[in-house]
């Protein structure tokens, strides 16, 4: 089938059924020319599982054919952020099917569904190489974001203040659990002055019953949590090809600020990281978070290559 066939008038726009999963596959290898089949079960199997946590659409031909899926999902609380917000992983179009309007179809079936549930923000990082997903998201009304991308490599690296307090201070981590649920929103509301739990009920599930390998953190003094990491692996969002981690929230106890649990947190979710083979973590932070954004450049965090976008809907 030649571009330019399809038109609105003949496809469908319905939720992504896992029956899709080798189309979806297929439409994105068209596009990205590899293969991402772990990465698309992961996110289908997990829809199915919390499916009011997960966004998933597909555009179909009439009699049936996947033309394009776009796949979402609920971030309100990751990163700081205090409105309710889904990010926008991925909207892929067949070849077949290109420059019909069709990627803006699934978008506007998204935005329609979000509005409906109160949804406050759409938020999509991109590189700012990919000028085709640039323009697609400015013909949508997205626009630059106030917060910042920030990413590093995670080898170790040589910071002369940092392997002091390393070495003189030695810190139990080990993977969080559980248990650590009170500890962490007890020590969540102090530093934010917001009950979260919400959030964190969600990124414990996710934590501990949908990612098969477990990176966040915990940091225990005297048998107490004091600091926590969480973060996630994903191999293939974004359309990336390469592993990437995302920090999502980090955080110390009041009583223990400043005697290097932060630092030896990240230092050996880096480590666990590397011996995993990811290259890279990126997280975000507010531009007016100057702590915590010094903290973060202190430790080797630089700005990102890739943009944030948002589209604000109520």
């Amino acid at each position: 089938m030649s571009q330019h066939t399809v038109s609105f008038s003949d496809v469908v726009v319905r939720p992504l059924l896992a029956s899709d999963l080798n189309a979806v596959v297929e439409v994105d290898r068209s596009t990205t020319k590899i293969a991402r089949r772990s990465y698309f079960e992961k996110r289908l199997t997990s829809a199915l599982r919390k499916p009011k946590r997960h966004f998933q659409i597909a555009v179909t031909s009439a009699g049936g054919k996947l033309l394009g899926f776009l796949l979402a999902r609920q971030v309100g609380g990751e990163f700081g952020r205090s409105e309710s917000a889904v990010m926008l992983e991925s909207v892929s179009v067949s070849m077949e099917a290109r420059h019909c309007g069709l990627g803006q179809r699934l978008l506007s079936a998204l935005i329609d569904l979000l509005r409906a549930r109160g949804v406050e923000l759409l938020v999509l990082h991109v590189d700012w190489r990919n000028h085709a997903m640039l323009r697609f998201a400015a013909s949508a009304g997205f626009v630059l974001g106030p917060r910042l991308v920030l990413e590093r490599p995670v080898q170790r690296m040589s910071l002369a203040h940092t392997e002091e307090i390393l070495e003189t201070t030695p810190k139990q981590i080990r993977n969080l659990r559980e248990s650590d649920f009170d500890a962490v929103v007890q020590m969540d509301r102090v530093l934010t002055q917001l009950d979260r739990t919400q959030y964190f009920q969600r990124k414990f599930d996710e934590v501990l019953n949908e990612s098969t390998i477990s990176i966040s953190l915990a940091a225990e003094c005297d048998g107490q949590v004091v600091a926590y990491a969480i973060a996630r692996v994903d191999y293939g969002s974004e359309g990336r090809v390469e592993p990437t981690a995302a920090l999502h929230t980090i955080g110390v106890a009041a009583a223990y600020a400043g005697q290097g649990f932060g630092v030896a947190i990240l230092s050996q979710l880096f480590d666990n990281l590397s011996a995993l083979h990811v290259e890279s973590i990126e997280t975000e932070v507010s531009s007016n978070s100057f702590g915590l954004l010094r903290f973060l450049y202190r430790f080797g965090f630089v700005s990102s290559q890739r943009l944030l976008l948002q589209k604000q809907l109520l």
